[in-house]
């Protein structure tokens, strides 16, 4: 685990999609959208992206990344990697889930701020168990100013979340996606 190097601040989350994919279907229903850090937003696919609903509750929104052109996505969507939200504890969202079947969570990044890697480096917990992304540095994947999307598959069966074949309980119809500063 590395500690970043002069910043205090939790990674910024972007946006995220939550979506079922039918037994029968090939196709992905997306059941949940948020532009994190951002107002709402309709993609160049339709879809809808509520406003951040952590909006002056936890950590802080920035639109600092509307001066950069984010890499490999088109001009409607720039918004959606130009926002962001961080703070410099772990926060998260909670994320309505009201039905089994599988799913898949596709998390949207953009390191606006840092020119290099080690500086924000965190991990991306599924219901304070499943540990579904680990040591993501954005910077030193992608670089500065272009977009990197994670997808995060998972099953939803009687009341549980699986991931890996490891179980935890939904709460209150809902799973907590937390973003983790990584530290040594």
């Amino acid at each position: 685990m590395r500690l970043p190097t002069g910043n205090d601040d939790l990674p910024i989350f972007l946006l995220f999609l939550l979506g079922v994919l039918a037994s029968r279907s090939y196709c992905l229903e997306v059941l949940y959208a948020i532009n994190a850090g951002g107002e709402a937003h309709t993609d160049s696919y339709g879809i809808h992206f509520a406003r951040d609903p952590l909006m002056g509750k936890v950590g802080t929104a920035s639109d600092y990344g509307k001066q950069l052109i984010i890499g490999r996505i088109g001009n409607v969507d720039q918004i959606l990697y130009q926002t962001e939200r961080y703070h410099h504890n772990t926060f998260g969202y909670d994320i309505p889930i009201n039905q089994d079947g599988n799913y898949v969570m596709i998390l949207k990044f953009c390191e606006v701020y840092f020119n290099s890697p080690n500086m924000k480096v965190f991990d991306v917990v599924l219901n304070g168990d499943h540990t579904v992304v680990t040591d993501l540095d954005i910077f030193e994947r992608v670089g500065r100013g272009v977009a990197h999307d994670e997808y995060v598959p998972f099953k939803v069966q009687g009341g549980k979340l699986i991931y890996n074949d490891e179980e935890s309980d939904i709460l209150a119809g809902k799973i907590r996606v937390e973003f983790i500063k990584v530290v040594d």
